[in-house]
């Protein structure tokens, strides 16, 4: 099933439970997926949908961040339920130990890789969708002591 079928089976649901929060979010995530297609004006693939939903929740933890620094304490949770939302159409996320572990390997493999930034970006292209770049960048640096 790709990831558009089941935003639309969830809206579905959400709208048969009265679940106005979740109904709203899922039509945020659909239209995501809309923009991106027209954006490609064909048919998108799941790489790019993964995208367009990491690029929403990436909005989103970014608008935490200013709610936080700003005291809206009940703006960011009701933000970080909205990435919960998106989260379930995404793929898992590796944890930042797992993260760290995968880059010690790679470091191991790779005695020559001695910069942060080349070594996130081979990382992130073995990983792909399983990590988040701005994470793994944090790790590579503190792994390589940058």
């Amino acid at each position: 099933m790709t990831i558009r079928t089941l935003v639309q089976d969830a809206l579905k649901e959400a709208m048969k439970n009265k679940d106005t929060f979740r109904l709203e979010c899922l039509r945020m995530a659909k239209g995501a997926l809309l923009l991106k297609e027209k954006e490609s004006s064909s048919e998108i693939t799941e790489e790019q949908a993964m995208a367009a939903l990491r690029a929403e929740v990436r909005k989103r933890q970014q608008s935490i961040e200013i709610f936080r620094q700003h005291g809206k304490e009940e703006e960011a949770q009701e933000t970080e339920r909205e990435i919960s939302v998106f989260n379930e159409f995404l793929p898992q996320q590796l944890s930042e130990e797992e993260l760290e572990n995968r880059v010690r390997a790679y470091l191991a493999a790779h005695p020559e890789m001695n910069h942060p930034g080349k070594l996130t970006g081979a990382i992130k292209k073995e990983l792909g969708e399983q990590a988040d770049g701005k994470a793994l960048n944090a790790i590579c640096q503190r792994v390589l002591g940058a």
